[in-house]
């Protein structure tokens, strides 16, 4: 075969067709070999001269600063760029000590590129939130706009047009400018976010959960033992208490980076320039943030797509419909929580409770508004006195102007929240309707009525409740539908919601539960933070143990004797509707069931006194003249005096509580005008309820108790007194005869007997005595315990304790000295 020389030539075409495709225009060279070549510079100390080695160095820290490795200046040989290691550079080891002091300070900048370009890259995915995302945002900006900048215009234009310059004077222009601060807070700002990023990773959400409850719990103590450090009292602290969800977000975002950066301002405070810098990038990426608390505050909309807003709607996921007044209640205490991962630092540890309370309610109110209207946008006021706009995280975190624009809102819902109460729901006839039906005030006479048509069912023993049960249901409904058409244009709303029942527990048992129930878990409380323990509990375990002995005292109770009657048990109940039910809450249904209950007892027993009455003073065997001087005096007078005695009591305590608590505490609530905030309503009825049964005379402590007692004595006397008739018919011949003997025929009936007569006096005598000395003595404790000075009203009243107790007895009077 001829082998012919050939010229092989490749020219590129040259078009001048706009339309010619790229791929004509670009020629690409194969590589010389299937291997990276393998080059090697020349070694730094075989240079000719220092300058030429300075400035190769420059090119290298040109290339390094904007994260690329030079000839003399290279990465480690462990680093691989497609990992997430931190990039390390490693400088030639003949270099000069002066080039490589200064190119040590330098290479950082280039680490510092390369993690915040990694940074950026990472935090753009959604699952870390608007602020984070905005955060990658700037710090991308900031790289290419300022720092690239600086370095391509800057230094590589100096490099490449003068020829004289230096590495003393790349040091200079470094130094001079900004860019090495910035970088660096800005790789603090990374640092930090890495390192709550790291911590959400490794921690066990059980144990957050208890280390959160401890410290709340451990604060409360601390506030109720007066030892809270921000001046408060202890009113303060629970008025302004707010719900908290204790978890941890899964990654670090929304105001767990804004802390960061707030932090970071706080380590550089005495740094002008690094201070203004840091502001500048907090206001830049809390834009967002900052937005959804004014929305919150303005239209009580939580718009927070990734869960990083400092409140939490615990219901977002939640799709159904809500129609029980009690869980509407329980989402009204809990829907909307504070969280306390990425909190403010302005509300952390429990400071300007206050405040972040105010933050909490207003879009609460608001959102109540909304719900109760069905309307889906509340429109903003416009004026200009009116701060419609958002105001920036530095002004919150820093001056007053926060506490003035949260004033603002939570004044505009309280009085949005207000007026719905008042004028749409007639909260003021609710208040006035629950005293009257649960006290008997204005003329209520549901238990009075229940009294005179039910009084035998009320009487009976406890152990036979069924029938009972169910014949006091049957009034209620009764007693509801007369009110239906007696006022078909304006019902009583709290009539046609209440309920009676008989309670599994009486009065008493219902007050001791109650009383051992707090002690168990006080003192369950004080042993857990006392000894350390659950170090390496759970949230299950340490709330077993909180719990220890309580449901046991709880089911101990119920197992009380039966023999006292069923007013001890009897109890109403209301089903409170949403709005009206977060001012009548079930705290407040509660107070009002036990003072009403013991309203009850006491009305109960003087009109057993005033049954009783009919039978002493105007029965004819009572009134029978022939009796013995002794019997008249040792039985008929003295069960007179005795009844006078207990009636006289039981009438000055009825009165008492009828007007020095019920009514001068429950009152000012119906008369007066339109209060300040919604809380303070709820709160202050919730303050005088517990007033009513907080006294002396009526919580759960010896007063009470002896309360009871004497109760239970004017019980027995009673009963023993109704059932004295064919007794006294005994004790004298005529009587014996005129309604014994010679009242019907054919009848097996026992003579008269005179020692039969005297033993059945002796017998009367003998349990009048008794009744009339444990009566006496009950008394005299009762009063000496009024006469000690012990506050009868809880702290915060109106009516001093000393004042209340002289009141009663005042009303005791002479009745009472004479025992």
């Amino acid at each position: 075969m001829e082998i012919r020389p050939v010229e092989d030539v490749v020219v590129l075409g040259h078009y001048k067709s706009d339309d010619a495709s790229i791929i004509s225009r670009l020629v690409n060279y194969e590589p010389q070999s299937h291997l990276a070549p393998k080059l090697k510079s020349i070694p730094i100390e075989q240079l000719p001269s220092l300058r030429t080695q300075e400035s190769l160095i420059i090119r290298d820290l040109l290339s390094v600063m904007q994260g690329t490795g030079g000839i003399y200046i290279r990465f480690n040989k462990e680093y691989n760029p497609d990992s997430e290691d931190i990039p390390q550079f490693r400088l030639v080891k003949k270099m000069d000590a002066s080039l490589k002091s200064f190119c040590s300070r330098i290479v950082n900048l280039g680490k510092y590129y390369i993690l915040l370009q990694r940074a950026c890259e990472k935090w753009s995915s959604a699952k870390y939130g608007v602020v984070l995302q905005r955060l990658a945002y700037e710090i991308r900006t900031y790289l290419n706009d300022v720092y690239r900048r600086f370095v391509i215009n800057e230094l590589e234009m100096r490099y490449l047009l003068d020829t004289r310059f230096s590495l003393r004077e790349f040091r200079q222009l470094v130094s001079n400018s900004s860019v090495a601060l910035e970088m660096r807070l800005l790789y603090n700002i990374f640092q930090k976010v890495e390192e709550e990023m790291e911590k959400r990773h490794n921690i066990d959400p059980e144990r957050v959960k208890l280390n959160n409850l401890l410290e709340e719990l451990r604060r409360d103590n601390n506030a109720n033992d007066g030892n809270h450090g921000e001046n408060e009292g202890d009113f303060d602290v629970d008025k302004y208490a707010v719900f908290v969800d204790g978890d941890y977000f899964p990654e670090a975002k929304g105001g767990v980076i804004l802390n960061v950066v707030t932090s970071t301002i706080q380590d550089h405070m005495g740094d002008p320039q690094a201070t203004k810098f840091l502001r500048q990038l907090l206001t830049s990426i809390s834009t967002r943030y900052c937005e959804m608390l004014h929305k919150w505050l303005t239209h009580g909309k939580l718009e927070d797509p990734h869960d990083e807003f400092m409140i939490n709607d615990t219901m977002k996921h939640f799709s159904g419909v809500v129609n029980d007044p009690v869980e509407y209640e329980r989402l009204w205490l809990t829907q909307y929580c504070v969280r306390k991962d990425g909190l403010c630092s302005r509300f952390v540890g429990g400071r300007n409770q206050e405040l972040l309370f105010k933050v909490v309610m207003t879009g609460k109110l608001l959102n109540l508004v909304c719900t109760s209207l069905q309307i889906s946008h509340i429109p903003v006021p416009v004026g200009d006195n009116v701060n419609d706009h958002p105001l920036s995280l530095v002004d919150i975190l820093d001056g007053p102007a926060f506490e003035l624009y949260v004033d603002q809102w939570y004044n505009r819902a309280n009085g949005l929240a207000l007026n719905l109460l008042y004028n749409n729901y007639h909260l003021h006839s609710v208040l006035v309707s629950l005293q009257r039906n649960f006290f008997g005030s204005q003329n209520g006479l549901l238990f009075d009525n229940m009294l005179t048509r039910h009084f035998s069912e009320l009487s009976r023993r406890a152990k036979h409740r069924g029938a009972s049960e169910s014949q006091l249901q049957q009034f209620l409904e009764h007693e509801q539908q007369v009110s239906r058409h007696e006022n078909a244009d304006m019902q009583d709303l709290v009539l046609q919601l209440m309920s009676v029942r008989y309670d599994p527990m009486s009065f008493r048992e219902s007050l001791t539960q109650e009383s051992e129930r707090y002690n168990a878990f006080e003192a369950n409380f004080n042993q857990i933070f006392g000894d350390g323990a659950n170090k390496n509990g759970d949230i299950g375990s340490f709330t077993s143990a909180l719990l220890q002995g309580i449901d046991k005292e709880a089911s101990d109770t119920t197992t009380a004797a039966t023999n006292i009657s069923n007013i001890h048990y009897l109890a109403f109940d209301i089903a409170v509707p949403y709005p009206l039910n977060v001012i009548v809450n079930r705290i407040t249904v509660s107070q009002l069931q036990s003072a009403s209950r013991y309203l009850h007892l006491l009305q109960y027993h003087s009109s057993l006194l005033d049954s009783l009455w009919l039978e002493i003073g105007k029965n004819k065997v009572w009134r029978y003249t022939g009796y013995s001087r002794s019997v008249y005096v040792g039985i008929i007078q003295r069960a007179r005096l005795i009844h006078s005695q207990m009636n006289h009591w039981l009438k000055c305590l009825l009165q008492f509580t009828t007007e020095y608590l019920i009514a001068d505490q429950l009152d000012p609530l119906t008369q007066r005008e339109l209060p300040s905030t919604v809380i303070s309503l709820q709160q202050e009825l919730e303050l005088r309820l517990s007033s009513i049964m907080g006294s002396t005379t009526t919580a759960a402590g010896p007063l009470m108790d002896l309360q009871l007692q004497m109760l239970d004595i004017i019980a027995i006397f009673s009963r023993y007194i109704a059932g004295m008739r064919p007794r006294l018919c005994q004790l004298s011949f005529e009587l014996h005869e005129r309604y014994i003997s010679g009242s019907g025929v054919n009848r097996n009936v026992t003579p008269y007997d005179e020692d039969n007569s005297l033993r059945t006096a002796e017998e009367l005598q003998r349990f009048l005595t008794t009744v009339q000395v444990r009566f006496n003595e009950h008394l005299g404790a009762f009063r000496e315990g009024l006469g000690t000075g012990v506050g009868l009203m809880s702290p915060g009243t109106n009516v001093s304790a000393s004042t209340a107790a002289a009141a009663l007895l005042h009303l005791l009077g002479p009745a009472a000295a004479a025992v």
